[in-house]
This record gives C-alpha cells, sequence and structure tokens, in this order.
C-alpha cells in the first residue's frame, strides 16, 4: 500500500513539474491591469450576502454549542459571527448601520457576558435576543424573508 501511495505521488508531482496539469485557473491572470483584476475579485468577494452565508455557518455551530454547554466554541463562533459582519460591512457599508444598532454595539456585548457567566437562564434569553435583533435587522434592511430560526441539524462534525 506504501508503495501504490509513493507511485502516485511521484506521478503527481511529475506531472505538475513538467505543466501536463494544473489545477490553477487563469481567470484572473488573464486579466491585464491591477483594476481589472481588484474589480474581478470584488465581484467573487460580494457584499454583504457573503458574509451572510458565513454568519449563517457559524450560527449553526454557535447554537449547537450552547447546547452541549460548549462555552468555549460558543464564544469562538460568537466573536467570527462579529467578524464576519465586520468584514461584510466593509465590503458593503451601507450595511453598517443596522449592523451596529441590531448586533455588534448591542447585542453582542450582551451574549459575551452571557457566555462569561455561564448562567443558562440568562445564555437563553440572551440567545432568544441575538436571534431576534438578527430578525429585526432582516426588517430593517428590506430582506424579511430571511428569517432565523432554531437549527435543527448540526452543519459541522463537531460537539
Amino acid at each position: 500500500m506504501k508503495f501504490m501511495v509513493l507511485f502516485l505521488m511521484l506521478i503527481l508531482n511529475t506531472a505538475f513539474a513538467e505543466n501536463n496539469y494544473s489545477t490553477k485557473s487563469k481567470w484572473l491572470m488573464e486579466t491585464n491591469s491591477s483594476e481589472e483584476k481588484f474589480k474581478k475579485i470584488e465581484k467573487q468577494l460580494r457584499g454583504f450576502d457573503l458574509a451572510m452565508v458565513e454568519v449563517g455557518y457559524r450560527f449553526n455551530s454557535f447554537y449547537f454549542a450552547l447546547q452541549d454547554k460548549n462555552y468555549p466554541l460558543a464564544e469562538y463562533q460568537l466573536d467570527k459571527i462579529k467578524k464576519a459582519i465586520e468584514n461584510g460591512i466593509e465590503r458593503r457599508p451601507k450595511r453598517e448601520k443596522n449592523s451596529k444598532i441590531m448586533f455588534l454595539d448591542t447585542q453582542y456585548e450582551n451574549m459575551k457576558i452571557a457566555l462569561k457567566k455561564e448562567d443558562e437562564i440568562l445564555l437563553l434569553q440572551e440567545y432568544n435576543s441575538t436571534k431576534q435583533s438578527c430578525n429585526a435587522c432582516h426588517i430593517a434592511e428590506r430582506v424579511p424573508f430571511i428569517h432565523v430560526i432554531d437549527p435543527k441539524y448540526r452543519w459541522q462534525p463537531i460537539k
């Protein structure tokens, strides 16, 4: 078995070295000017919607970390949610006002305090307030059809 793995590695290494096969896409390198490259990168990163995809993914893990009483993981995911929103604001500044009012300057800090106290009643209250603030922000941003609920299934194989 070791021989097969080494043999496969040798073949792949030779193929890459001879440029017979490449996994690199040329979509960015074919662009001439730096300005065009930056426009292509901006298009790939998009605006706030991509940040919300990350927030949703991390919110799922945050929810289950609370369920598991894994408060360090919950705090880690909460901090990453904050960072994803901040990065989204950098790409789409018009989302800043409601993001700050509804979460960054208020609910984020309240949830951090609850996590430090590890008080299950307070955590449940602040979790529900966090979820409500997300939904209030969606309403304020004119996307009320995006309604945050308690996740039913884990998306990550971590506990």
